[in-house]
């Protein structure tokens, strides 16, 4: 192999491109998916909470009385 394929090679990966100084590291669209991410997690959390408890009393949630009681 020739150095000018190297040398074209190295110059075109994109692990040796520079970033700007002023890039906190995240653009705008991956701090959107990271929230939307991160909502999605908090979602899930709540539902396994809901659904343990809905597990461990299954009979909280029901009313008192029922339809035959109206006879």
């Amino acid at each position: 192999m020739n150095d000018a394929s190297t040398m074209d090679y190295e110059l075109l990966s994109p692990s040796l491109v520079e970033h700007p100084a002023g890039a906190a590291g995240m653009d705008a669209e991956q701090k959107t998916v990271f929230a939307f991410v991160i909502f999605l997690l908090v979602f899930l959390v709540m539902l396994m909470v809901r659904c343990f408890r809905i597990l461990l009393d299954p009979y909280s949630r029901m009313p008192a009385s029922s339809w035959t009681d109206h006879k």
